[in-house]
């Protein structure tokens, strides 16, 4: 019972953070695409600060609606809701993928009418997708396909992470070897992602149940993070003291050492130590 109330306030929460965000960058990109202003209204910002507090107000929701016994606590209510969750947070975190390729394409059309709906489109068919992943798409081809399809998504979230990786030290380096530049990452970081996602594909077995990949994917995006954010406050906090740590405030420091380290730890964890902490978090 703990177990599908955990996964449900992660339902619950995700749901309303999701909606909430999604909603709050549409209003962002349609009066940047209307309005001469860069930022939107300070309400507009409001709401997409609001997506944290959705977050554990949903989540408390979700969780009492198990415990109380209002919500169905079957095997497969609990497996469509692990599928739902999974789908939505890989989804989300590899939505940002679609946006840099149509801002290669477009370029600062992207944020005019009528193209500034895109990205949240975009955001609407990976709600969608979730949904009919999770409670439409026969079982019996999910099991069939859940190894390779859970290996094509931590490919293309390791590949993503890379590539932005990448990115941050291509753009260090051209920081400290020329005085001026103009840099775009995002094609490439899109092409790393599908490159990902291939080999993620390629190198699961089919039969295989997928359980390695989807460790790989719940120990490295909270990592990734925990140690993002960790870098990030650590670099004000020093700013604020005054306090001068040679290269602490560099995006090589704050963005690409944190993506490096949760790549290593997930990784030895997910297929070196083989660890089990999604099977103890879902119950199996």
């Amino acid at each position: 019972m703990k177990q599908q109330a955990r996964v449900a306030a992660l339902q619950w929460g995700l749901v309303q953070a999701f909606l909430l965000d999604t909603f709050a960058r549409l209003l962002r990109n349609y009066y940047r695409a209307t309005t001469e202003a860069f930022f939107p209204p300070d309400w507009v910002i409001s709401i997409q600060f609001a997506a944290p507090l959705a977050l554990v107000v949903g989540g408390i929701g979700g969780y009492r609606w198990v415990t109380n016994r209002n919500a169905a606590t079957s095997a497969s209510a609990h497996r469509n809701r692990v599928v739902f969750v999974g789908s939505l947070v890989a989804g989300w975190t590899l939505a940002i993928v679609p946006t840099m390729a149509f801002q290669s394409i477009l370029g600062e059309r992207l944020y005019t009418v009528p193209f500034f709906v895109l990205p949240s489109l975009t955001a609407l068919s990976v709600f969608v997708g979730s949904y009919v992943l999770a409670y439409r798409v026969d079982t019996e081809w999910y099991r069939q396909n859940r190894g390779r399809l859970l290996g094509a998504v931590a490919g293309a979230v390791a590949g993503f992470f890379l590539g932005m990786a990448g990115f941050v030290a291509y753009g260090e380096y051209l920081v400290a070897t020329r005085t001026s530049f103009s840099l775009d990452g995002g094609t490439g970081i899109a092409v790393v992602t599908c490159l990902g996602a291939v080999g993620g594909y390629v190198l699961t077995g089919r039969g295989s149940t997928g359980d390695r990949a989807v460790e790989f994917l719940v120990i490295f995006l909270p990592s990734v993070l925990a140690l993002t954010l960790l870098m990030g406050l650590s670099s004000v906090a020093l700013a604020i003291i005054g306090v001068s740590a040679l290269g602490f405030n560099s995006s090589l420091t704050t963005l690409f050492v944190p993506i490096v380290l949760s790549l290593g730890l997930a990784s030895y964890l997910a297929y070196g130590a083989k660890t089990a902490v999604y099977q103890r978090f879902v119950g199996g």
